[in-house]
């Protein structure tokens, strides 16, 4: 349940309200939460609800995170960190925080290098074509397992394409 800085204080009403168990299951927060904020003024209680943010021990080294991510996107944690720890000496963060702050950092910045695409230009209708070849196993012919082997053709102007099978028994 969301709750009003001053629910607390108006729920308890200096003493002649309910109860700090009862608020506290009211509100769905813990007892020990609800003694803390009957214990602050209503200033404090304001600005800790409102100021949620905190700082990281990783958010000294983000730049540095967001540097080899951008050079290298698809680094993994494992070398990040392995990266990080050559560079600090005494890191006091576990794996798994490295592995939540650099899952947030992905989230928030992208990585993805730009993909550069450019037409061919010296393309001449009937010039030019990719080939490549393939095989399929265990292909049912006649009742018989074989092997087609594949030849396929993609003409680089029109796109257009043809394959040609050809079949050898196993």
């Amino acid at each position: 349940m969301d709750c009003d800085t001053s629910d607390y204080k108006a729920l308890y009403n200096n003493g002649t309200g309910l109860s700090e168990r009862k608020i506290a299951k009211h509100l769905g927060v813990s007892r020990n939460t609800v003694n803390k904020y009957l214990n602050m003024p209503e200033t404090a209680i304001a600005t800790g609800m409102t100021d949620t943010a905190r700082n990281k021990k990783l958010d000294e080294y983000r730049a540095y995170i967001i540097q080899l991510l951008q050079a290298y996107p698809g680094l993994s944690v494992v070398k990040v960190l392995r990266k990080l720890k050559a560079k600090v000496t005494n890191l006091a963060v576990s794996d798994r925080s490295v592995r939540r702050y650099i899952q947030t950092l992905r989230q928030t910045i992208s990585f993805k290098q730009a993909r550069y695409y450019e037409p061919v230009l010296d393309m001449i209708p009937g010039e030019q074509c990719q080939v490549d070849g393939g095989e399929l196993r265990g292909v049912m012919v006649s009742g018989v397992e074989t092997t087609v082997y594949l030849t396929i053709f993609v003409l680089s102007y029109s796109r257009h394409d043809a394959c040609i099978g050809i079949f050898a028994a196993d």
